[in-house]
């Protein structure tokens, strides 16, 4: 539904949306993410930084929350050639903006091109709830949807803790163990559903013979 409601959203906001989406990233990383940054052969992000707030030096650029937050994201194909027409949008508006653009080289900037406040991203997505009768979204249920779609698909603890650019797989472990339980049940349930009934057939023509 979330996908769908976006279709009708400026372009900017749309494919940062989806970013959220298909990386599992933290706001600040989504917002700190450079265009040359993205690595267009294999399909992946670097991740290297985060746009970050305080009342001190407002909104600026700086390191993500842990060493281990720099890392590589995957995306799919399909968000690669989207952000390629996006760039194309985004050229166009820097060029229309001319001596008032501050390039930054940001994927996801201000209209000015100026790094965005990341409470920015909530505010509109609470708008952006409200107006499709959405439940409430915040960029981080993005990324626990993440680790969820990973881990009811069978990817590792260890593989979904890179991902997601956690300091240890204990903190991973911590947060998702109770997902991991009910993939683990339902993996028993695709398990039973698929092999036991022929388990059930052989034994019954065994005895038949």
């Amino acid at each position: 539904a979330i996908w769908e409601a976006l279709e009708n959203e400026a372009m900017n906001w749309r494919v940062m949306i989806h970013m959220f989406m298909v990386t599992g990233a933290r706001r600040g990383e989504v917002l700190g993410l450079q265009w040359d940054k993205i690595d267009w052969k294999f399909s992946r992000i670097y991740i290297d930084q985060a746009v970050l707030y305080t009342p001190q030096k407002g909104t600026y650029l700086g390191e993500p929350k842990t060493p281990k937050a720099v890392r590589y994201g995957s995306i799919p194909r399909q968000m690669l050639d989207e952000l390629r027409e996006y760039r194309a949008w985004y050229e166009r508006n820097a060029l229309n903006m001319g001596n008032k653009w501050h390039e930054h080289n940001l994927c996801f900037p201000e209209t000015d091109g100026s790094p965005m406040h990341p409470t920015w991203v909530n505010t509109w997505l609470d708008a952006f709830a409200k107006k499709n009768g959405l439940p409430h979204i915040n960029p981080h249920a993005f990324r626990h949807t993440q680790a969820s779609m990973l881990c009811f698909n069978g990817m590792d603890i260890v593989s979904i803790s890179h991902r997601l650019g956690h300091a240890n797989v204990s903190t991973t472990t911590d947060i998702y163990s109770h997902i991991k339980d009910e993939a683990e049940s339902r993996m028993a349930d695709c398990i039973e559903e698929a092999f036991m009934p022929k388990v059930i057939e052989f034994n019954k023509d065994k005895k038949l013979g």
